[in-house]
């Protein structure tokens, strides 16, 4: 970690002696600005702005807004099964509204295959990023197969550091892994 995330001790503090709401609420009021900030220049320059974000939620919005806030894309289309509002307040803060969310009835492959299927037709484009760190792993699996056949750049937030006592990643250790970069892993495809 290059800086120290401000109020990382106090946010570890409430963490650990069981205080998980006010935790929670000082994570996304204080330290989860600095977080972003941290995770953007990382990995600022390698991965391109722009085009589509895919991304698949389950119940932790961190890793999803981290890659939006880094990719800034045109379009950014989040799907996801929790027909819950939990995290829906940080992700309208953090994202400022700028993306459409798609409720998804079910897991199955074929759900949610064809859902990110109809988002790219309606948003066709060359530079589609698709973020699978979030959602049941059924979905991930699923929207990974999507990305390979699509030919999108795949993406997941990972960490250099995890809290095992509080099964979390060490804020301000985010790291973001590209999965598969079809120009990079399979530049055949687009031999003509």
């Amino acid at each position: 970690m290059k800086d120290p995330i401000p109020y990382l001790n106090e946010w570890l503090q409430l963490a650990r002696s069981g205080n998980f709401e006010k935790a929670q609420e000082i994570y996304f009021e204080k330290l989860f600005a600095a977080v972003i900030d941290n995770f953007k220049e990382k990995h600022d320059s390698i991965i391109q702005k722009g085009g589509i974000l895919f991304s698949i939620l389950g119940f932790s919005p961190e890793p999803i807004i981290l890659t939006a806030k880094t990719v800034e894309p045109e379009i950014h289309v989040i799907f996801t099964t929790n027909n819950q509002s939990e995290g829906s307040d940080y992700l309208e803060k953090y994202l400022e509204s700028n993306y459409e969310m798609v409720y998804l009835p079910d897991d199955k492959f074929e759900t949610m295959y064809k859902a990110l299927k109809e988002k790219l037709y309606l948003n066709p484009s060359s530079q589609i990023t698709l973020d699978i760190t979030g959602g049941k792993k059924s979905m991930v699996a699923s929207a990974a197969i999507f990305g390979k056949d699509y030919g999108c750049k795949i993406v997941y937030v990972d960490f250099e550091e995890y809290i095992k006592d509080l099964r979390k990643p060490m804020p301000g250790s985010e790291v973001l892994n590209i999965v598969y970069n079809p120009f990079e892993n399979q530049p055949e495809i687009f031999l003509k």
